[in-house]
């Protein structure tokens, strides 16, 4: 039986091939009037990490690193390294306003000017790099198919299954504020959650409550609570952490019951008013505010109905990456939502 990933793959291909019909690239939103503050770009299309350095969003794709103006939301130009910098997992932005680009050939910093490649031979554990993080001392983390490495006075310190973790996958990663160190694998039916704090391992899987051992995403919400995304295909969940007699325990799992968009979870974002934000593999977005929950999906105005990443800018303005584009709204479009 042909999966929904599939299919999409195979639409995408036949459109390629019978180019008389562009209309095929086209989802739903991209065929209809958008209401005001919407604003689909394209391309990148497959956008799976976001970062903005000044008036620039940066965007990372299966092809390349996009630049984008941050004002229009037009594509200035494309990264160009002599290394390729193709599959783009993760960006992260520096204090001197440099792009470290996480890619499957590697690790790139990208100074404004010049390019730097960082892979096995400089001290990776693997070259395929899925997270980046910096810490609250200031420390560059890589999390990768082989272990995590954290950059301690210019050497490679690597973490794997042997320290504690309970895979050496290390697809998403997060620093609470406590100062403790989540890592999420994506290796079901193996893995789940790796949390690590004062000298001391604590991890969650299928096993104590976890919904799916594939862990998509990572977020410490203002009251604290830690957020997990997981799920693959039709499976999964959002699982929340609370803080509790010395450690991290299972407060709620949401679902598509709960008013998820749907099984899987894709992404989880929260905007500057505080909604939380739930991207899903298939099913678009699910917007959760003072108990009330909306979903949004390619008929109301995205791009396509897979959410990769979100974030927004100095002007509150929402950038929502999916496999298909961007769809960015203005601070008076996110502010609609709202009634």
């Amino acid at each position: 039986m042909i999966n929904r990933r599939q299919l999409q793959l195979l639409i995408l291909v036949l459109c390629g091939i019978f180019v008389c019909f562009p209309s095929c690239f086209l989802p739903v939103a991209k065929q209809r009037n958008l209401k005001p503050g919407w604003q689909i770009i394209r391309p990148p299309h497959l956008v799976a990490a976001m970062a903005i350095i000044d008036d620039v969003v940066w965007v990372g794709s299966e092809d390349s690193v996009y630049e984008i103006d941050r004002l229009s939301g037009t594509v200035i130009t494309t990264l160009e390294c002599d290394q390729p910098t193709e599959y783009v997992k993760a960006l992260l932005t520096d204090d001197d306003g440099g792009l470290y680009i996480g890619h499957f050939g590697g690790l790139t910093y990208f100074d404004g000017q010049t390019c730097r490649l960082y892979t096995t031979e400089q001290g990776l554990p693997d070259n395929r790099v899925n997270a980046l993080l910096e810490d609250s001392s200031g420390r560059l983390w890589v999390g990768t198919w082989g272990g995590a490495a954290v950059n301690q006075d210019g050497n490679w310190n690597v973490i794997t299954s042997a320290d504690g973790l309970l895979d050496d996958m290390v697809n998403v990663m997060l620093e609470d504020n406590r100062g403790g160190m989540w890592f999420g694998s994506y290796v079901a039916p193996r893995g789940g959650i790796s949390y690590y704090h004062n000298g001391n391992w604590q991890s969650f899987s299928t096993k104590n409550g976890l919904p799916h051992n594939n862990v998509t995403s990572l977020l410490q919400a203002r009251d604290g609570s830690i957020w997990a995304g997981t799920g693959f295909s039709e499976r999964g969940g959002a699982a929340q952490f609370i803080w509790s007699d010395g450690s991290w325990k299972i407060q709620k799992v949401l679902t598509r019951r709960d008013g998820l968009a749907g099984e899987k979870v894709r992404s989880i974002f929260q905007d500057s008013n505080g909604a939380l934000w739930f991207g899903s593999e298939y099913d678009g977005l699910a917007r959760f505010k003072n108990g009330f929950c909306s979903i949004i999906t390619e008929k109301n105005g995205l791009s396509h109905n897979e959410v990769l990443c979100m974030l927004q800018d100095k002007e509150d303005n929402l950038w929502i990456g999916t496999w298909d584009g961007i769809t960015r709204l203005d601070y008076q479009a996110v502010q609609a939502l709202e009634h």
